[in-house]
């Protein structure tokens, strides 16, 4: 691998990486939805609404809140 190569792979990664931990933390607050209605036997609705930061390379680029969490209840 050449160093054009290596600068490729760390770009496409680097750019996957903000969707990567966006789908991360979407998935740790489903689990823990899910231990929360099997602790209590309940169904358990959650709005989020936070804003949220995307970043390229560890610097911030974006902030947006987003509105699917209300949309979907």
């Amino acid at each position: 691998m050449d160093f054009l190569s290596l600068f490729w792979m760390f770009f496409i990664i680097s750019s996957l990486q903000p969707i990567i931990r966006q789908k991360m933390l979407e998935s740790a607050r489903l689990r823990l939805l899910a231990r929360l209605e099997r602790e209590r036997n309940s169904r358990v609705i959650a709005l989020i609404h936070r804003q949220e930061t995307m970043s390229l390379l560890g610097f911030p680029l974006i902030r947006y809140i987003d509105i699917d969490d209300s949309e979907a209840i």
